[in-house]
């Protein structure tokens, strides 16, 4: 009985022990983690504080939050947009804003022009004309001239300085080049300055270009047929004033006149001399007649020639050649413009790649088929060859070929 009891006893003081012990690591975690509550009227234990421990004082503990959504577009780029606004202090951009008005009483240059057009009225041909455009600051601050400029080439200025100063005046100089061919004209320039309320003038020039020598014909038309008559070109003062013939000249010298310089006359009927070797060598040419008038140095005359013979084609083209692949070109004619009947002495191909296959006669002509056979070549993408036929007693002509190779892989 006794062993029962000691046995009791013993449990009941370890059960004592161990809630004891219980209870004082309870106080010390609850010391460590939350404020012990106060109750009214008790004292406030303080931990003191050890290298070891945290704050005394800690946050109370947050849940975790949740993982986060992944965010649309528009929220991920919404940083840049914010980083992209303007500061409070900033103006706001877009078409809202508006533009400071400057002040109406501040002091400002003012350019004023004397007049805005020029008539020049009646014009030589030909000629350098001056005129002048007189201005003022009228403003109250210095006026600077920015810029100035003409609308084409036969337009010249000068300005002796950009810069005016309130009450000064200046003078545009303008040199206008007349054309040579008679009518109205009219030219444009503009000036651009610091004027806050018309910063641009334009200025314009005008007139009529007057001939003051006519001629006939406008144009000659040559021929290298045998003529009767010698052409002739027909000078008139229209302004009654005498002049003289200097001289006349023509492209390759084709085309000369007989004249007596010292000769002074209202009109003057000159007698071309053509010289038709050398006219076969051009279609298209000038002459310019040389003369004393005041108004009218010079009178061009434009003029053509018919040339004795008509190639078709002129030139031979070839594409995606081969080498050593003939190409085959038929109906190429030689015809005589002026239907004179003709013969053919001799042919040749300055490379030696072109050879006539056929040749007939037919009317004011003759027609060819030829083969083409394009040289081996491992450099150039092109050849070259030059197909000449002599006329007997007559002309020598020619005909180009050119030719490209397939593009090599």
């Amino acid at each position: 009985m006794k062993r029962i009891w000691l046995i009791l006893v013993f449990l009941g003081l370890g059960c004592v022990l161990l809630l004891q012990a219980g209870c004082e690591k309870a106080e010390k975690s609850a010391g460590m983690s939350e404020p012990v509550a106060q109750a009214p009227g008790e004292p406030v234990a303080v931990a003191r504080k050890t290298p070891d421990l945290v704050d005394p004082k800690p946050e109370p503990a947050k849940p975790k939050p949740a993982p986060d959504k992944p965010k649309p577009a528009l929220d991920r780029a919404r940083p840049a947009l914010d980083r992209a606004k303007p500061a409070p202090n900033d103006p706001k951009p877009g078409p809202d804003k508006v533009a400071a008005k400057p002040d109406p009483n501040a002091p400002a240059p003012k350019i004023r022009f004397d007049k805005l057009v020029h008539d020049f009225h009646e014009l030589d041909p030909s000629s350098s004309n001056i005129c002048e455009f007189g201005f003022k600051n009228v403003g109250d601050a210095v006026l600077k001239i920015l810029n100035i400029r003409t609308d084409c080439g036969c337009t010249a200025f000068t300005l002796e300085k950009k810069e005016y100063a309130p009450g000064e005046s200046g003078t545009l100089k303008i040199k206008y080049s007349a054309p040579l061919r008679p009518g109205l004209v009219t030219r444009r320039v503009t000036v651009s300055s610091n004027d806050p309320v018309k910063p641009v003038v334009e200025l314009t020039l005008k007139g009529k270009i007057v001939a003051r020598v006519g001629f006939e014909p406008k144009r000659l038309n040559f021929l290298l047929k045998e003529e009767k008559a010698l052409p002739k070109v027909t000078l008139t003062s229209l302004d009654g004033r005498a002049f003289s013939v200097k001289g006349v000249k023509s492209t390759i010298n084709a085309v000369a006149a007989e004249l007596d310089p010292s000769v002074e006359a209202t009109k003057f009927v000159l007698p071309l001399k053509v010289d038709k070797a050398q006219l076969q060598r051009v279609t298209n040419g000038v002459i310019e007649i040389s003369l004393t008038h005041p108004a009218c140095k010079t009178i061009t005359i434009p003029f053509s020639a018919l040339a004795r013979f008509r190639l078709n084609p002129p030139v031979i083209i070839l594409f995606d050649a081969e080498p050593g692949k003939p190409v085959i070109r038929n109906n190429v004619t030689i015809l005589n413009n002026y239907q004179e009947d003709f013969e053919i002495a001799s042919v040749k191909s300055k490379e030696g790649i072109t050879k006539v296959i056929k040749q007939e006669k037919i009317r004011n002509g003759y027609r060819f088929s030829l083969e083409i056979t394009p040289p081996d070549s491992l450099d150039s993408r092109r050849f070259t060859d030059e197909f000449s036929v002599q006329i007997k007693e007559g002309d020598l002509l020619k005909i180009k070929c050119q030719g490209f190779y397939t593009r090599r892989k």
